[in-house]
């Protein structure tokens, strides 16, 4: 999966678990040293349905899912004017997981000046080799290394150690690992489209990209992207990852609740939802308001706690994407529940696509597309670990 010219647009394919969405890019920035995401402009958008074909983020229905993907590519394909070769592409599966573990690396011989190959197994020494979590032993695979700070001789924190000089590289990094059958089996679907798999995302980290700018990250920020029926949760501090997890509940799980409470179809419940209680079936506004809101805040309470339990001190910031983000009065309950400032954001930082910001269900995608372009201005080494 390496990465592919700098000059060529970037496409992101978001296999989601009601429509795979694709977005096609081109990077506006020349290419530099820094880590920051280049800027971005969007040369087209498309989706497609896929239906039951897809179930809490895994491909359940391979043939309709390439279908999917093909026509979800072929709309870019045609408003762009480009054939798409290759594309980054998301993982939102729930069977993902996530550390943060710590690594040392001897840098060899006295006091030399320290160099990318150094900087890269100090990395790697931070995934564990014997025993470790269950989860990164087989059936499992690594998905990504990222690192979150290096530390030379016990010095202070960096994001780069490069240049320094010093006998012992110290790195915290973010680990995330996926079944291998499933990563195999979103790399054969993709192929199957007649796409290239460029490069597989963990889901939060895509979202992430896709509606934080530079300052949101550095500064801390907690990211939900809440889908049909997942929720990426993506914790940012000090401009990276610090921690990434996934949810079994989304949009589909309020329209349950509601076809619960009124005796109805899920199709009737999901259609009074989004009419907000209209046709077909009459359902009092009061009622609609407090089962979304009861399932609301069951879930977002389970995310707060869980992030509490991982990570004790939040970020005062919480930004909310994805398609069931547009729930109504979604982000007085999270205010209620995080205590913090809360903003539903879609897409930033773009060129193109004027309406595309309001579009909060392209948020993985545009992201995929900014971080593939930000590892195309990497150097390789690093792109490696990333």
């Amino acid at each position: 999966m390496g990465v592919s010219s700098r000059r060529s647009p970037v496409c992101g394919i978001d296999i989601g678990s009601d429509r795979v969405r694709t977005v096609l890019a081109r990077v506006r920035d020349s290419p530099t040293e820094t880590g920051e995401p280049p800027s971005l402009e969007i040369l087209a958008i498309g989706q497609a349905e896929s239906g039951d074909s897809v179930r809490y983020g895994e491909v359940v229905r391979q043939r309709e899912v390439i279908q999917a993907v093909r026509d979800a590519v072929a709309e870019i394909e045609r408003a762009a004017g480009v054939e798409v070769g290759s594309a980054l592409v998301s993982v939102g599966s729930r069977t993902l997981r996530s550390i943060n573990s710590w690594g040392t690396f001897s840098v060899p011989g006295p006091r030399r000046r320290i160099g990318e190959s150094d900087a890269y197994r100090a990395v790697m020494a931070a995934v564990p080799r014997d025993g470790g979590p269950a989860w990164l032993r087989p059936p499992y695979e690594l998905l990504h290394a990222l690192p979150q700070e290096f530390r030379v001789d016990d010095g202070d924190a960096t994001d780069d150690p490069v240049g320094w000089t010093g006998e012992k590289i110290a790195c915290r990094v973010h680990l995330v690992s996926c079944p291998g059958a499933g990563l195999r089996g979103l790399e054969e679907t993709v192929n199957g489209a007649g796409i290239r798999s460029e490069r597989l995302l963990a889901a939060p980290l895509a979202a992430g990209y896709g509606v934080l700018d530079p300052a949101d990250r550095r500064e801390g920020v907690i990211v939900l992207d809440i889908g049909a029926m997942t929720t990426a949760i993506a914790v940012f501090r000090r401009g990276v990852l610090w921690h990434s997890d996934l949810m079994q509940s989304g949009g589909r799980a309020c329209t349950r609740d509601l076809a619960a409470v009124l005796g109805t179809s899920f199709v009737h419940a999901e259609r009074a939802k989004v009419s907000g209680g209209g046709h077909p079936m009459r359902c009092p506004p009061e009622l609609l308001a407090d089962v979304l809101r009861r399932r609301a805040e069951r879930d977002l309470t389970e995310v707060r706690d869980r992030l509490r339990r991982g990570l004790g001190d939040l970020p005062g910031t919480v930004v909310l994407t994805g398609g069931g983000a547009n729930l109504g009065g979604l982000s007085d309950v999270a205010r209620r529940v995080f205590g913090g400032d809360v903003e539903i954001r879609g897409p930033r930082e773009l060129v193109g696509h004027r309406d595309l910001p309001s579009r909060l269900p392209f948020a993985t995608a545009v992201g995929l597309c900014r971080y593939g372009a930000s590892l195309r201005r990497r150097r390789p080494r690093s792109a490696a670990w990333a």
